[in-house]
């Protein structure tokens, strides 16, 4: 089996982590072959490409980081079909589900194929001034820095969806789901479901609601007033001045995640959300 190795390099303990785990992987006759990044920290003598060739040949991607990790790893993994498992070495872990302490008996999950692929919708967003994007999480608009409310029409496949003022708007993926778009009201959804979440930011009206619809269609936003910001998964940024049109849809390809059958969804919104935790049982 051949792996590809991304890493965050600026996380704390990654520099002791990588060794360890690439002699567990030579107890498994697992071939890793890195980032060319990392060859400051793992020295000469290993298999190095550049980002543009790290994915020929491999099975599986390893990801040493956060949910930023992840997120980074599958725009610049996006269409390959290669399944991504991540490391957490963050704060937060809904996507790198694998703490550091489980490090050296994941060359041996691999090796058994001890784990299960789920594949989860992902969006590609494109504007009338001719930039696209690639997003696992999400899309957002908002006011940014701007003081002034934005005005956005919406449509659904061309039609017409309404009007609305607002400090911003989320269109989610179900992965998602658990980001921004939870913290300003809307809801959790399963990782496997095959729908798009649009939630408002602080709406100006208290009959605009999130709302969930089918994976299969486009959103369409138009800019009627304001500047507005773009934020792309959080880590690629656009103005969008009044006039301008985004449409968001499913990429042509789901991005798949590796993960090991003992951890549940449920699990993690346990551990990382205290979501449905009695706090009879937490307090007793």
């Amino acid at each position: 089996m051949r792996i590809a190795v991304v890493a965050n390099t600026t996380k704390e303990g990654i520099k002791a982590l990588l060794p360890v785990f690439h002699d567990a992987l030579g107890k498994h006759y697992i071939e890793p072959v890195y980032h060319e990044d990392l060859r400051a920290i793992m020295g000469d003598g290993l298999s190095y490409r550049s980002e543009r060739e790290l994915f020929d040949g491999v099975e599986m991607i390893l990801s040493f980081g956060g949910d930023g990790t992840i997120l980074h790893t599958a725009r610049i993994s996006a269409g390959t079909g290669i399944p991504i498992m991540g490391i957490n070495l963050g704060k937060v872990g809904f996507l790198a589900e694998i703490s550091p302490g489980e490090i050296e008996h994941v060359a041996r999950r691999l090796n058994t194929g001890d784990y299960e692929i789920i594949e989860r919708l992902a969006f590609f967003a494109r504007t009338n001034e001719g930039n696209s994007f690639f997003a696992l999480n999400d899309i957002v608009i908002d006011r940014n820095y701007d003081t002034r409310i934005l005005e956005f029409s919406a449509s659904v496949d061309g039609v017409h969806a309404g009007d609305f003022t607002a400090d911003g708007i989320i269109i989610a993926t179900p992965t998602g789901s658990t980001a921004h778009s939870v913290s300003a009201g809307g809801p959790l959804v399963m990782p496997d479901c095959d729908v798009i979440v649009i939630t408002p930011i602080c709406p100006h009206s208290l009959t605009f609601r999130p709302l969930i619809i089918d994976g299969t269609h486009v959103v369409g936003l138009d800019i009627i007033n304001g500047v507005a910001r773009m934020a792309v998964d959080g880590q690629s940024f656009v103005t969008l001045s009044a006039g301008c049109r985004v449409e968001v849809m499913r990429y042509k390809e789901p991005v798949k995640i590796a993960r090991f059958r003992d951890k549940t969804y449920f699990d993690i919104l346990h551990t990382r959300l205290n979501w449905g935790v009695s706090l009879k049982l937490r307090n007793a």
